[in-house]
Order: structure tokens, then sequence, then C-alpha cells
């Protein structure tokens, strides 16, 4: 059972998914070109694990980003550690592999594809007795992270994706709540977005998004075949990136339908976006590299 868990992780839970990086080849016709990226960076961390997700603070300047094994950091603005820690996967709960990552007030929260979570605290700790605590669960950075409350673990349940998995998540501070969205597979072909309360972890609400009236959608098309791999959430719409079509889709959460889709090019494993200077920044795995895409909106 574990040698398949670990092939389906490592085909992105592409349950029979072939997927097509040319975004005129998706269901919608008038698509915004974003054009030739700006730059191009890579990002070097702690090991040659891959990069899982991301999400940009305009606070602190800083990105917190998960990779492989439940491992996350802090990055300054030039992609640089400034600190990482790696969570022990059998505390209180199992967590399996690390697919997203996000700011959650003053933490970095990340989540497994089993949609369990855990947040941290950046702090320091000189006190040795504390680092021996946080070492229950934290196999690297205990001496810079901090496990505020036992309940800081814990596991989004949902109706609609509960035979799903998902490859992100995203936390708006305006609103206090959490934004996941599930991928296909063989038993539900389609996909559902979640939206979750920011303090109690409940879930709000769970829909099927649709095209806005504003779209152009081709004959016999729908929404089922996009990918979301990454997520951008932010007040009243969310960015979803899709690995497929290599899309990004503006979704209004007022009226629950996609509102705008952006195709990009020259990104072969799309994995993880966020926002910063009004400029989608879109990461990707690729050969043992991770790098970082920066795309004008």
């Amino acid at each position: 059972m574990k040698k398949l868990v670990t092939f389906t992780l490592s085909a992105i839970f592409a349950f029979g998914f072939d997927f097509n990086p040319d975004f005129n080849a998706g269901a919608v016709k008038n698509i915004k070109d974003l054009g030739a990226f700006s730059q191009k960076i890579a990002i070097k961390l702690e090991n040659d694990n891959a990069l899982t997700g991301a999400d940009y603070d305009a606070k602190s300047g800083k990105f917190a980003v998960s990779s492989n094994d439940n491992e996350f950091y802090i990055l300054d603005t030039d992609f640089k550690p400034l600190r990482y820690g790696k969570h022990d996967r059998h505390f209180i709960m199992e967590m399996e592999d690390s697919v997203g990552a996000t700011w959650y007030k003053n933490e970095v929260s990340v989540i497994s594809y089993n949609k369990t979570f855990v947040s941290y605290e950046p702090v320091d700790i000189s006190d040795k007795d504390e680092q021996n605590s946080q070492w229950r669960h934290l196999i690297n950075g205990y001496d810079k992270w901090r496990l505020n409350d036992f309940g800081n673990k814990n596991r989004f349940f949902t109706l609609r994706a509960k035979q799903q998995f998902i490859l992100d998540f995203d936390y708006d501070e305006a609103s206090n709540k959490f934004l996941t969205a599930s991928v296909p597979n063989d038993v539900r072909t389609n996909w559902s977005v979640g939206v979750f309360d920011g303090d109690d972890k409940m879930i709000l609400e769970e829909f099927v998004p649709s095209f806005g009236a504003n779209l152009q959608i081709k004959d016999n098309r729908n929404l089922d075949d996009y990918y979301i791999t990454g997520i951008e959430f932010s007040g009243d719409f969310a960015y979803l990136l899709s690995k497929n079509y290599s899309s990004i889709l503006k979704l209004n959460l007022a009226t629950k339908q996609i509102d705008e889709v952006f195709g990009f090019s020259g990104v072969l494993n799309p994995r993880a976006i966020t926002i910063k200077d009004n400029k989608f920044y879109i990461f990707s795995r690729e050969g043992k590299q991770n790098l970082v895409f920066v795309f004008e909106k």
C-alpha cells in the first residue's frame, strides 16, 4: 500500500491525466495571454527536495514555502532561506507528504494531500527545555519554530471532496478563511472548492465552480479537466493555478464563477502560485531544480 501511495504522489495524483501545457487547448476561447515571463529564478533550499507550495506576505515581505517530506521555510525576497523546519508526520495524526504552504496570521501553515495541516510560529528558542518540547514534533528546526497549541495540527473535513486529494490551500486574513480546491480522480471526475473558518477550521461552504457568462466556452467542454495545483486567495477572489492547460482561473467567490482565465507558457511543472507587487509568481519543479517564474498580470 505504501508503494502505491508513493507512486501516486510522484505522479501528482494524475489519475489517467495526460497533461497538456497549451493553454489554447483548454475549454475557454477568450483567454488572456500573460506573454513571456519577465524573470526566471532558481531557488536553493536545504536539500534537493521539490518545492510544493508558496505564499507571499506583503506585510513582512517574505515567502512561506513547503517542500517534500513535510519541510517548510521562510524565504526573503531574493528567495534565500531564513528559517527551515521539518515536521514529524506521525505526531498526533498522520500527515502525508506536504503539498502546500500559506501564511496564517503570524504563523506558517503547511498541508498534506490528505488535508492534514500544521501551523508553526517562527521564533528563536534558546531555552533547552522548550527545544526538547518542540523536538517531539520537529525533526529539524526545534530551535526556530514553536507549535503554540496541539490543535494547530488538524484536518479539514469535506463532503464533496471526501474521496479526493488536494494539492494546495491558502488563507485570507481579511476574511479569516481558508480555501482549498480538490483534484479529479477515477472515482470523482470533477473538482470542488472548500471554504473553512480561520478559527475553528470547520467547513463553511463547498461548491463546484462554473464558468461566468462573459467567457466563451468551446462545445462540449467544462471545468472538469482543469487540475488545480496552486491557490492564491485574496478577498473576494481566488486565483487557481491549473497544471493542465497552463492556466490561472480567477474565481469570484461571491458568484462562485470563473470570471477570467489567464494563460502562460514556458513553465513545465507548475506547482504553486502567489502574487507579489501585482505580479504572478508561479513555482515549478523542473529536473532537480526549484524555479519561480514571474508574469505581469
